[in-house]
């Protein structure tokens, strides 16, 4: 699978405001990491899973956080403010709109992958509580049921110049280092 039809790709500019795309399973430290970056930058955070916890009994709940996660985003993003926007980004299509969002807006764009060791990110999920939310996974078997109904959906190709994975088994502030260095170098 290519990449999504995407706008023409802005070079980075530092004067410019940055949407940070946080990209990765649930477990694997996305969430904790994000927090720890907008604090450090005092950037605003949009996470998709707080907008869901309120709309879950909606029809089509997720398609619907998400779209709402976006156009949040695009409004902080016009005002010439950085965001951090918090979601598994599963689908090519979510990449997308990302690139859409930080193109019209004039924005740097970086997608920030977390992943984790196959036995620590076991180990996360399995921690968690059964039923400790509505909607987020918990347990190692129940993931892996998603990752079969997924089918390989969220291994899509995401331009270099705006991907960066993080081993998020490393310490919170060496991440959150690891996102302002490349900030920089971009």
């Amino acid at each position: 699978m290519g990449l999504p039809h995407l706008p023409p790709r802005q070079p980075h500019h530092p004067a410019l405001p940055w949407l940070i795309a946080m990209k990765g399973h649930p477990a694997t430290g996305k969430s904790a990491v994000a927090h720890a970056l907008a604090q450090r930058l005092h950037t605003p955070l949009l996470d998709k899973d707080d907008v869901k916890d309120v709309i879950l009994d909606l029809p089509d709940a997720n398609d619907l956080a998400y779209r709402v996660m976006w156009q949040m985003a695009e409004t902080q993003l016009a005002l010439g403010l950085s965001v951090i926007a918090v979601s598994p980004l599963s689908y090519p299509s979510e990449y997308a709109r990302a690139c859409e969002h930080a193109a019209r807006q004039r924005a740097n764009l970086l997608v920030v992958e977390t992943v984790l060791a196959e036995a620590v990110w076991r180990r996360r999920l399995d921690a968690r509580a059964p039923g400790y939310s509505t909607h987020k996974i918990s347990g190692w078997e129940a993931m892996q049921a998603m990752l079969r109904q997924y089918a390989g959906c969220w291994q899509y190709p995401i331009a270099a110049e705006h991907h960066l994975v993080i081993d998020a088994a490393q310490p919170i502030f060496a991440s959150v280092q690891s996102i302002i260095d490349r900030m920089g170098r971009l």
